[in-house]
């Protein structure tokens, strides 16, 4: 079992014990175990239906699992009292509803309830100012917007006194900047030592916040641990069905998406580029369900980061470095398994000459070779390069392989590439 520890120490906060739980005729929960370290921010992710809000309820003790157990410090949850667990454990629903013409004010002052000593109003004042909203107090609760209501609905959880916040998809309903808002109170309120517990479905919003991650499908863990070990696009594959791309900017990871075709293709393709000239096409392929290899390129180009991203077989050389002879081997060893190899518009100088031998050593394997047409306007060798790569088929760009490609792949022809 993983534990998430958090910054502030101690050991599994919570403890999910291979819980079941089942609505009638219809099972939600299917032997999920984990442990929530204290001071951790864990993030629920996973498709509508996999259980996700239930295993929250679960948590919180409204739900009485049919099997399993959850312990609060090592002490059944189901052993406490509704008070004792909401001076331990806040639950910020989904939705709350309260047509009543309460104050802003009043309706924290409602969260300081489970607690039986202590100033309600300055324990409500004091939430609201953690979280900026002070000048709502006077409000009437019916007539905020719905990001203002949301902020409301935590400050009352925080009125509570918890430490442990549970939260159901509390930005589901917000705008952009409203879900940052939101999301930077969670991250202060983490960093201040609270035990956080948070359904989503932005991936992204989970990549960027949390710091442990549990995916569920079908009610079971699909994967559960570090945020950049569970997102990562093989799993997404398989719990979500989509292709994930993982980019990297300015020291920062996000997520993009395209469909996964039902059927895919088995025809592999190597693509011989570098410096940028692969990157596009390689998730054009990746999407329309080709294997794609690549090489040889070197380390840290964004050929080679897309590449390794996708999970994409490649031959590697160092920054900087002239092709070695290890790395044209690899090379050649791809080449050898494609059905297709593409020479994108790559500049060709001398570091890269060796890119010209492999296209040559698939001409005469008899593979399909397609390129970028007018070779010679880009080589920077000096005329050291032999650019005869006789049998090539010729391409005006990179954009009519594909669309060649698209054409095949939606006909359902077999591969005949060349």
């Amino acid at each position: 079992m993983v534990t998430g520890d958090g910054p502030h120490g101690g050991g599994p906060h919570i403890d999910v014990e291979t819980v079941s739980f089942s609505y009638p005729e219809h099972p939600v929960l299917r032997e999920v175990s984990i442990a929530i370290g204290r001071g951790d921010f864990l993030g629920i992710v996973g498709p509508n239906g996999s259980g996700k809000s239930t295993l929250l309820r679960v948590i919180d003790g409204l739900l009485r699992p049919e099997s399993g157990r959850v312990l609060l410090d090592r002490r059944p949850v189901l052993e406490h009292s509704r008070r004792e667990l909401a001076q331990a454990v806040a639950l910020v629903p989904q939705h709350f509803s309260l047509d009543f013409d309460f104050t802003v004010q009043e309706v924290v002052e409602m969260g300081h309830y489970c607690r039986q000593e202590g100033d309600a109003r300055a324990c409500a004042t004091a939430a609201m100012e953690t979280l900026g909203i002070g000048a709502l107090a006077e409000r009437l609760f019916p007539h905020l917007s719905g990001g203002e209501k949301q902020m409301v609905i935590l400050a009352q959880a925080l009125a509570q006194q918890p430490d442990v916040l549970l939260l159901d998809e509390p930005v589901s309903a917000l705008d952009v900047a409203h879900q940052l808002e939101f999301f930077d109170c969670l991250q202060r309120l983490n960093a201040d030592g609270m035990t956080i517990a948070c359904v989503l479905h932005d991936l992204n919003l989970a990549l960027h916040y949390c710091r442990t991650l549990l995916m569920l499908s079908d009610g079971r863990v699909a994967a559960y641990g570090p945020v950049a070990e569970v997102l990562v696009p093989d799993t997404i594959d398989a719990v979500y069905g989509v292709h994930a791309h993982v980019h990297h900017h300015a020291g920062r990871s996000f997520l993009t998406f395209s469909p996964r075709l039902r059927a895919e293709r088995r025809e592999r393709v190597h693509l011989v580029c570098g410096g940028g000239t692969g990157a596009a096409l390689m998730r054009d392929l990746y999407q329309l369900g080709f294997a794609v290899s690549a090489g040889a390129v070197n380390a840290l180009d964004s050929d080679e980061i897309t590449g390794r991203d996708l999970g994409m077989p490649m031959a590697v050389e160092a920054p900087f470095t002239v092709l070695s002879e290890e790395v044209h081997r690899e090379n050649l060893e791809l080449i050898d398994r494609a059905h297709v190899v593409i020479l994108t518009d790559v500049p060709i100088g001398t570091g890269n000459l060796r890119n010209l031998d492999a296209v040559r050593h698939a001409l005469k394997r008899g593979a399909a070779v397609w390129v970028v047409a007018d070779l010679p306007s880009r080589d920077f060798t000096g005329g050291r390069a032999d650019l005869d790569l006789p049998g090539a088929r010729q391409f005006d760009s990179v954009a009519d392989m594909v669309a060649e490609l698209r054409e095949r792949a939606a006909s359902g022809r077999p591969s005949g590439l060349s």
